[in-house]
């Protein structure tokens, strides 16, 4: 079982900082790890200090930050300081001992079709994923990627698509790392889906956010065994509430606590229940550590 959490992002000047952890942002701005990497580190000794082994943090999110975009929408590469951010990151896992599990891209990047259109064309393998690497590729920090965070949340871009995107980000992985793949799927009932080969992962992951308004709106997870999916990869918990008693407005969520997701990873042989969030970066708050 691995000890994981999900950071996803940093606070900086007392805002959550989702996509702009790395380089330069489309506001014209930088508020990537260097600029408070104090912070970071404080973060991520505390994250050991706890037993936590694997921080999942997002990356490029929505590609409002890390990503260099042409005049016309296109994706030119790197934004300005990303390797800076990243290098920081990196060293800081590495001197913690919190690996890394990357997640590239979240399901909002789909929103742009430009942005779409750079993953159904060699852009971004070839402009950023290559580039990442052959910088990275090597790096024992770096536990795993998950390709994209909940694509179940985009159902209007053709599976074949998805498929074919993931399945190439993976094999180019496999080819330049030792690092694992997963992909950070939204929805306990499509674990099946992600266990397809065609996806080339090596653990399948689902998220999971029980709420009692809407009990067959997903698939429950306690009662069941990893084994009980008919899986051929390990199966992780990738998300889940880190204290189910708070919840958004409007959510409702069963008498279930985070020590109960543990529990249910270690006895029904799950590879992990990974709470949301270290940062406390929504309603559902941080766990106590």
């Amino acid at each position: 079982m691995i000890q994981g959490i999900n950071y996803p992002w940093t606070v900086f000047q007392g805002k959550s900082n989702y996509g702009c952890d790395f380089g330069w942002n489309k506001w014209n701005s930088h508020a990537g790890v260097t600029t408070h990497i104090d912070d970071v580190r404080a973060d991520f000794e505390s994250m050991a200090a706890s037993g936590y082994e694997v921080s999942r943090w997002f990356v490029f999110t929505d590609g409002r930050g890390g990503i260099e975009w042409g005049p016309n929408g296109e994706l030119v590469g790197f934004a300005d300081r990303f390797f800076d951010d990243m290098d920081a990151a990196v060293e800081i896992a590495g001197s913690t001992g919190v690996r890394l599990c990357l997640v590239l891209i979240d399901f909002a990047w789909l929103d742009d079709p430009l942005r779409r259109a750079a993953l159904e064309s060699p852009a971004f393998i070839d402009r950023v994923l290559d580039p990442f690497l052959d910088r990275y590729g090597s790096h024992d920090a770096i536990h795993s990627y998950d390709v994209i965070n909940e694509p179940d949340w985009r159902p209007e871009w053709p599976i074949d698509s998805l498929r074919a995107f993931v399945g190439a980000v993976s094999n180019r992985i496999h080819q330049q790392s030792r690092a694992l793949v997963t992909l950070g799927g939204g929805r306990v009932r499509n674990a099946k889906q992600w266990d397809d080969p065609v996806y080339g992962l090596d653990f399948v992951q689902v998220h999971s956010y029980p709420d009692v308004r809407y009990p067959d709106r997903d698939e429950g997870l306690f009662g069941r065994t990893a084994a009980s999916f008919g899986l051929t990869r390990p199966l992780l918990i990738g998300e889940c509430p880190s204290d189910p008693r708070q919840h958004p407005d409007g959510h409702l969520s069963p008498a279930y606590t985070l020590a109960d997701y543990l529990n249910l990873a270690r006895e029904g042989g799950y590879l992990g229940a990974w709470p949301w969030s270290f940062k406390g970066v929504d309603a559902f708050g941080s766990p106590a550590l």
